[in-house]
């Protein structure tokens, strides 16, 4: 009598979680394990963690995690910074026991990278025969995950912001209050099959883990994240370390986009080499030095003389602007109007002076405020 067939093995589990290597950031990490160990190991859930695509405008964007539950594909950026947080207007400041961390709402900019990373995934469906109107709308959110943060920010600026789900930061819980919500029309639903597709497109737009890209020249290394974006650049925080010199700058990438063609790419460069050279020679503490230009994988990029803690004059003013006395204003007053006539006396003019355009070095108070004008043309 021939004998029975053992049963076959469990097939594994399959893999909900994309993540090929831990974050090199331990508060990172720490956040992404939170979200993890929420997330059900069934259909339609997967999450893609710690990745980055190129988007069509030449962009390359890093993302934290872009998460799909039933109730919608999410793209989170994660901040864990301790502390108190309060907004002036949409700059957040984190008092924390070492120091003042201020930055402006991440939302937009995670906003931005849900919309190029919708148009590509879009692409990789007609690419693949699909309707692109099948790929479904992406939702940015800002996750605070800090287990001791004490949030501080009013109505308008905790829209789409999220804490830990076992916190009491004051925020709506990142899983009870956002993930875990079932969606907000049945139409809307993110089924397993929606899931499985979504795990091809990400797969066909080819995201990646590569660093590539956050190197300029030879010495100078890029941040993950980008200070400031707008349509055909971006800004990132550069830093360099060779053991006996430290020093930071803002790196402007020049954008020509991925379907640019030689006539728009060369329009791109000489944009790029004319706002180098016009700043040559200048020499003044109230205009941003370049000092560098190169070639980046995103197009022509110029690394401008700038420390790192540096803001916005709008974000500075959101911060400051309240404790600043008579005599403080008036000498920025003073400043800016020095570098401008610096400027014109060189026949430089800057196509659109305004408070994005000028940075501000100043103590962590906020004190003895330096203004320099960048983007000049």
């Amino acid at each position: 009598m021939p004998a029975a067939p053992k049963p076959a093995a469990p097939a594994p589990p399959r893999e909900r979680w994309f993540q090929p290597r831990r974050s090199g950031f331990r508060w990172e990490q720490e956040g992404l394990d939170h979200l993890q160990g929420l997330m059900p190991r069934t259909e339609p859930c997967r999450a893609w963690a710690t990745f980055q695509f190129t988007a069509a405008s030449g962009r390359i964007n890093e993302c934290d995690v872009l998460i799909a539950v039933p109730g919608g594909v999410y793209l989170l950026e994660l901040k864990g910074h301790p502390g108190r947080v309060v907004n002036h207007g949409d700059t957040w400041q984190f008092h924390g026991d070492d120091r003042v961390r201020t930055l402006r709402n991440p939302l937009h900019l995670t906003d931005l990278k849900a919309n190029e990373l919708k148009g590509q995934l879009e692409q990789a469906a007609r690419t693949l025969g699909m309707d692109p109107r099948q790929v479904p709308f992406i939702k940015p959110a800002v996750f605070l995950h800090d287990r001791g943060l004490v949030s501080g920010p009013d109505e308008f600026q905790r829209t789409s912001v999220y804490g830990r789900n076992d916190g009491a930061s004051g925020l709506p819980k990142v899983w009870d209050d956002l993930l875990g919500r079932p969606p907000e029309r049945e139409s809307w639903r993110i089924t397993p099959v929606i899931g499985q597709r979504l795990e091809q497109l990400m797969q066909r737009i080819g995201i990646s883990h590569s660093t590539a890209h956050l190197r300029f020249g030879d010495d100078w290394k890029l941040q993950p994240r980008a200070l400031d974006a707008g349509p055909g650049w971006e800004d990132r925080l550069a830093v360099r370390d060779d053991g006996l010199v430290q020093e930071s700058g803002r790196v402007r990438i020049y954008l020509a986009g991925q379907a640019a063609s030689a006539e728009q790419r060369a329009k791109v460069d000489r944009a790029a080499r004319r706002e180098y050279q016009v700043l040559q020679g200048i020499n003044h503490r109230g205009i941003v030095q370049a000092a560098q230009i190169r070639e980046h994988q995103g197009g022509p990029a110029i690394l401008f003389r700038d420390r790192e803690g540096d803001l916005r004059l709008d974000a500075y003013l959101d911060a400051y602007g309240g404790r600043l006395t008579p005599a403080v204003r008036l000498d920025l007053v003073r400043q800016l109007a020095e570098a401008v006539r610096y400027a014109h006396h060189r026949s430089l003019y800057h196509r659109a002076l305004a408070a994005r355009s000028v940075y501000v070095s100043a103590r962590e108070d906020g004190s003895e405020p330096v203004l320099r004008i960048a983007d000049e043309a």
